[in-house]
């Protein structure tokens, strides 16, 4: 069965975003190998910030276009009723039931992008298989955190650590990979 794999860049004190919701402390040189983390995905989940977020980050004449490509993509939200993109869905009602019956389906791995209130209702739900955090060398001292007050502890077991060095500058950033006991 497909796994629902949550993946986020963190800052080393635990923030997904600024207060603001800007991500710019996030930096994308470094040697990770984003075709090999694509390649086991084929589905990714996000709230309705981190759609903006991503729409945001998106040139102009290609706003009219999944950022995604042809990767499923489906934004949780209470307040939209479309995406505007196509093969963009939007999402709202009762988590579990739509969850189970994407997992259910053929497929690779399913992303969950972001953010923190989405990542909350998918682990207090028990929905989440793994977590992939790359932790950033940086302090914030505020912003959005990833983990806003969990309803129950998580007992996770690591499955690996991995470290990628700065293409530009000398620095690290270190990769945590977890699956959520059940």
């Amino acid at each position: 069965m497909r796994k629902i794999i949550l993946g986020l860049g963190i800052s080393l004190d635990g923030y997904i975003a600024r207060k603001s919701g800007a991500v710019d402390w996030l930096s994308m040189d470094w040697d990770y190998d984003w075709t090999a983390f694509f390649k086991q995905i084929d589905a990714v989940l996000m709230g309705r910030k981190s759609w903006d977020v991503a729409l945001a980050m998106t040139p102009p004449d290609k706003r009219n276009s999944n950022p995604y490509g042809a990767m499923e993509t489906y934004v949780f939200s209470n307040t939209l009723e479309t995406s505007g993109v196509a093969g963009v869905e939007i999402v709202s009602g009762d988590l579990k039931t739509f969850v189970g019956k994407l997992k259910a389906r053929d497929g690779k791995n399913i992303w969950l992008s972001g953010g923190g209130s989405l990542a909350k209702s998918f682990l207090d739900e028990n929905l989440v298989d793994e977590i992939h955090l790359g932790i950033a060398p940086h302090l914030l001292g505020s912003g959005l955190p990833l983990f806003p007050e969990l309803e129950r502890e998580i007992p996770l077991r690591l499955i690996s650590c991995k470290t990628y060095q700065h293409k530009k500058e000398e620095n690290a950033m270190v990769e945590l990979f977890y699956e959520v006991k059940r």
